[in-house]
């Protein structure tokens, strides 16, 4: 784990989150610089990324992807493609003895300004309307670009924390933590809840 204020970094010895949201591309799978994912011969997962769905798997109530997906509006894939790249994702990850409970994509181009789109918080709004019970503390945001951070500091309700993913140390006015990988973050908490319980690993 990659930290750069170790008062922030305390951030993940506060309560457990119950609910982890995550990016896709660049969190999962390996992001395809200036295209899109548009078929599972596309789609790549990162290296650990099903370890550390494994791991949260066992750790968290709630695992859901939340994704930008414009290259629908663009033309470029249909709703039904990008539903069968993530049906695949979703198995994929189950073989692996991972969990995915839910995906929300957003399909539409930036220039339409939706209330989906990330930042705004129109897929958390969605999900979080069938789970009441999750509140910002509960939640923790892991993605890997600036509108995934500003999602967290947007939160429905108040503030989740949130941990950036980047291969190289930078600092960030947004993210509570910088990490190499989504499986990284996934053992940090791991770790976190087997001291809290009294058992260090």
């Amino acid at each position: 784990m990659q930290t750069l204020d170790s008062e922030r970094e305390r951030v993940l010895d506060l309560e457990p989150p119950r609910a982890v949201f995550l990016d896709r591309d660049g969190v999962i799978n390996r992001h395809i610089p200036g295209d899109y994912v548009r078929t599972w011969d596309d789609f790549h997962f990162l290296p650990g990324a099903l370890e550390g769905l494994a791991v949260l798997a066992e750790r968290v109530e709630h695992v859901v992807v939340v994704t930008n997906q414009q290259g629908v509006g663009k033309g470029l894939m249909t709703k039904h493609a990008l539903t069968e790249i993530h049906q695949r994702m979703v198995a994929e990850v189950q073989r692996n003895r991972g969990r995915i409970d839910d995906v929300m994509f957003c399909p539409h181009l930036q220039s339409m300004r939706c209330a989906c789109r990330k930042p705004r918080p129109g897929m958390l709004l969605d999900w979080l309307g069938h789970h009441p019970e999750i509140m910002p503390r509960h939640c923790l945001m892991i993605g890997d670009s600036a509108s995934d951070m500003e999602l967290a500091d947007a939160w429905p309700g108040g503030r989740a924390r949130s941990v950036l993913i980047s291969d190289r140390l930078v600092r960030s006015s947004r993210a509570d933590v910088v990490s190499v990988s989504l499986h990284d973050v996934a053992l940090r908490l791991r770790r976190r809840k087997t001291r809290a319980s009294g058992h260090e690993a």
